[in-house]
């Protein structure tokens, strides 16, 4: 039989060119087969199983089947097929190679997918608005609060409406909450009431009825709405008659008219001072009123003319702008105006978020591919014995590269497709966790686009992880093969290099992520550290809103409230209950200018400004606000209009630095003929806005002196605040049954929701810096387990020439800490100037913190030694014997 396999094999070499040369080939290829004969039969197998298996790894075919013949003229489809069906063999045959690979694939597919869903949802999907690309967003900017919208007066958009010819329309609108009544229990709905323009500049059609006539919206005029899809299928299940009937809103009939269509009210959410989406709108018309300055609360949106640019329209505005300082010095100097195009208004607040985890997705994907990579090269040297059998029978070097990328692209087709279901699970945990309204993520979904990006990226991942691999496996000869083969069962001394830097590659990436993770984690702790003013544990919250004629008369008003506080009081369990016009870090406030009696008048825009609540004093004690000095609002002052205010801290110090507010007179811009007021008190500061920026000057009003129909309801409990939402509803609707009541959350529930982005920021990027961490780790067990191989025969010697087990668990991990030294050398600078683009995320933390670097240095170093640990101390307990054997 051998002398029989030596004539094939002559005759196979000989088919090629022929001569001394090819039967001396043909004798080292019998050579070759002999020694894996020896080498199996050995190891238990069957001596003919063993020769026909070395046979069938000749070039990939089963040469007792299918004679060897020259393939080159077979069409790219059908040659296709075979190298398809040849690597889907070969993949079966390593079932572990392909489940590590895949997986590890998969991991960096599915998350690049998830994230790009979240991106392609609120960046890039076509908006619901006709040629979206011509509406922008018009906001006011003070001087006082550079890049800050602020929103706009009456005053001020009537004006530009009648002057601005860069638009072909514009309009505005306001928000504000209505009781929906008639039905078995009230419910709250956010309105905003817009001028009749507002669907056709918008460029949209409802998808049932019709949008408003140009004549609808003044007073008197019969009332109608349109409802939100959302509201449309809550409330009333979808119902199509619901167009042309009416519905209680304040306990008036309004026609509803039409319904928006799906997803509409999110991009509205931009302008909505509650920071929900609408549930329905209504038309207005500004009256003679409105043309006089007072007050800033609308948003405005307008359509460019065709041929006119956005940076045209904006030194327009800035135009009318600087000449209504002019006209108005006392309400508008100081003030110009911003515009921006409609998807940088609804995504501005996401988009450096969403930059940051694209980039940190990426460099996932980048050290995905690598670790691929190093994990072909690895089965590449594994293989290469073979590759140089295929060159040397005639095969293409192209054609050798082509089946190894072949075998790396149905790698990543299988990766990709359980990437697409690891990105499935990872939106549906996104929109769980993120802190973003529901109705943004109604648009986050797995659609056609995102499948395309899926597949570009297995290919792509494809391309990069296995280009290399494939070159450096089909570079070597035959006789260069067996010899390296024979000296070290291992690689070239170009693999193992090329091995090494893709881990360097490797860790350099990773400490990019961890930086970033790390700082971002330091930040979140600060901000979760910081003192919002109150103490919030046991705290309930709920808000009530109250309309109609019945509440028209300020003392009904009052009469409600104080009802309500009284039964809330009364309730097992309570401690004290208050109420507020404005809860903290709820999203919501007031602010004025005001003047200081006895000092001179400010200048146009000079004006000293203040956040404005109304309260009682319960309100500081369930929020254990302290009294800092003087006193809170007296009896009669909290049932009688009387004038007094108590004042923050910050107010105290910033205007009356000389310590002296106590019994000072201030007049607070709240109405038109505001009277002066005493200041009585000084309590501690509250973070309002949120819990980063710093505490505005504010003041607080007894109720009798502003009376809102507006207020929160502020609980306090020794128990579970939860289990007194049900008992202060029907408080509530022992004094009127028609009220809803909206907002019920602990007051915990208001801080975390204003820590949940820093957290959710963090806690994604600490994920993608795990997964980095995981696969550094096992890239350097990957290659420190090859050197170990490469290395047993040279282990062995120094073993059996008095080397201790200590000494060669050294060697092999210093090898390991080696290539991670060199990769943070190259990410540590690297990543301290990438986190320059996560400044605007970061609180009380320098990109180049100490703190974390080190935690990254040292994370990367115990990854180091715990991956070269089992690779080491395999080495430490080699049989000299067996080594020098192999």
């Amino acid at each position: 039989m051998i002398r029989s396999l030596r004539a094939f094999l002559v005759r196979l070499a000989g088919s090629f060119g022929g001569g001394k040369k090819d039967r001396e080939l043909g004798e080292e290829l019998e050579s070759h087969i002999q020694m894996h004969v020896e080498e199996k039969v050995r190891s238990g197998m069957d001596e003919g199983d063993a020769r026909r298996e070395a046979v069938r790894k000749l070039g990939g075919l089963d040469v007792t089947k299918e004679s060897w013949r020259d393939r080159r003229g077979l069409p790219v489809l059908r040659e296709l097929k075979q190298d398809l069906r040849y690597a889907a063999r070969m993949l079966r045959k390593s079932p572990g190679f392909t489940a590590v690979t895949v997986v590890t694939l998969a991991l960096g597919i599915g998350g690049a997918t998830a994230i790009f869903t979240i991106v392609h949802g609120v960046l890039i999907a076509r908006l619901p608005f006709r040629d979206s690309d011509r509406l922008v967003a018009i906001w006011e900017e003070n001087a006082d609060r550079p890049g800050r919208r602020n929103v706009v007066g009456p005053a001020n958009f009537i004006r530009w409406s009648e002057r601005a010819t860069a638009f072909s329309g514009m309009t505005a609108l306001y928000d504000w909450r209505m009781s929906l009544t008639g039905r078995a229990r009230p419910e709250e709905l956010i309105a905003q009431t817009v001028t009749s323009n507002f669907f056709t500049t918008l460029g949209v059609e409802p998808v049932l009825g019709r949008a408003f006539a140009p004549d609808e919206g003044p007073e008197g005029r019969d009332a109608v709405t349109v409802l939100s899809w959302g509201t449309w299928q809550r409330l009333f299940g979808g119902d199509p008659s619901i167009v042309g009937r009416t519905i209680q809103l304040n306990g008036q009939p309004v026609t509803v008219i039409g319904i928006a269509p799906r997803a509409f009210g999110f991009f509205l959410k931009a302008g909505s001072l509650t920071g929900k989406p609408p549930d329905l709108w209504l038309p207005f018309a500004f009256d003679a009123k409105s043309r006089e300055p007072h007050g800033r609360y609308m948003s405005a949106f307008a359509r460019l003319k065709d041929g006119v640019s956005l940076a045209e329209a904006r030194a327009q505005m800035k135009a009318i702008a600087s000449s209504l300082t002019a006209e108005l010095p006392r309400w508008d100097t100081g003030w110009t105006v911003r515009l921006f195009p409609i998807r940088d208004d609804v995504s501005g607040d996401m988009r450096p978020a969403l930059a940051v985890l694209s980039g940190a997705v990426g460099f996932v994907l980048l050290i995905v591919c690598v670790n691929v990579a190093n994990l072909l090269l690895a089965r590449g040297m594994a293989r290469r014995q073979e590759m140089a059998i295929r060159t040397a029978l005639g095969a293409a070097r192209s054609r050798v590269v082509r089946q190894l990328l072949t075998e790396s692209l149905l790698l990543s087709i299988l990766g990709g497709l359980a990437g697409w279901w690891i990105a499935r699970a990872g939106v549906a945990l996104l929109t769980a966790w993120s802190p973003v309204d529901p109705t943004v993520l109604a648009r986050i979904r797995l659609s056609v686009p995102v499948l395309a990006f899926a597949v570009l990226v297995s290919v792509v991942t494809a391309v990069v992880s296995g280009l290399a691999p494939a070159f450096e496996s089909s570079r070597e000869g035959l006789a260069d093969a067996l010899k390296e083969g024979a000296r070290t069962g291992g690689g070239s001394r170009r693999a193992r290099r090329l091995r090494q830097a893709l881990v360097v590659a490797e860790v350099a990436l990773a400490a990019v992520l961890l930086v970033g993770a790390g700082l971002l984690l330091r930040s979140f702790a600060r901000v979760a550290r910081i003192d919002p003013g109150f103490d919030a544990k046991g705290i309930l919250t709920g808000r009530v809103t109250l309309h109609g004629k019945i509440y028209e008369e300020d003392e009904r008003v009052m009469a409600f409230f104080r009802g309500v506080v009284e039964r809330a009081r009364a309730l097992p369990g309570v401690k004290t209950a208050g109420m507020v016009s404005f809860l903290p870090l709820a999203g919501l406030g007031a602010a004025t200018d005001f003047t200081i009696v006895g000092r001179p008048a400010p200048g146009p825009g000079e004006e000293p400004t203040t956040d404005v609540r109304v309260c009682d004093n319960a309100y500081f004690a369930a929020m254990k606000i302290p009294l800092l000095k003087g006193r809170l609002f007296e009896e009669r002052e909290l049932r009688v209009k009387s004038n007094v205010i108590v004042v923050s801290e910050s107010f105290a110090r910033q205007y009356f630095p000389d310590g002296n507010a106590i019994g000072q007179r201030v007049v607070i811009n709240m109405s038109d003929n505001p009277d002066p007021t005493e200041i009585v008190g000084i309590v501690g500061n509250v973070r309002f806005e949120n819990l980063t920026a710093e505490s505005r000057p504010s003041t607080y009003w007894p109720h009798p002196q502003l009376v809102y129909g507006a207020m929160s309801f502020v609980i306090r409990t020794d128990g579970d605040p939860k289990t007194l939402a049900a008992p202060l509803e029907a408080a509530i609707h022992d004094v009127d049954k028609d009220v809803p009541l909206a907002e019920v959350k602990t007051m915990e529930q208001w801080v975390g929701s204003a820590l949940s982005r820093a957290r959710f920021n963090a806690m994604l990027l600490s994920i993608f810096a795990g997964v980095a961490l995981l696969l550094a780790a096992v890239g350097i067990y990957g290659v420190m387990s090859y050197v170990v191989g490469q290395r047993r025969p040279e282990i062995g010697i120094r073993l059996a020439l008095g080397a201790t087990e200590q000494e060669i668990l050294r060697m092999v991990v210093i090898g390991g800490a080696r290539l991670v030294l060199l990769g943070l050398v190259i990410g540590v600078p690297v990543a301290l100037v990438l986190s320059r683009f996560l400044s605007s995320l970061l609180y009380e933390t320098s990109r180049s913190d100490p703190g974390t670097l080190t935690a990254v240095v040292g994370a990367l170093g115990a990854a180091a030694v715990a991956a070269s640990f089992v690779p080491a101390w395999r080495a430490s307990r080699v049989e000299p014997v067996e080594a020098l054997r192999s």
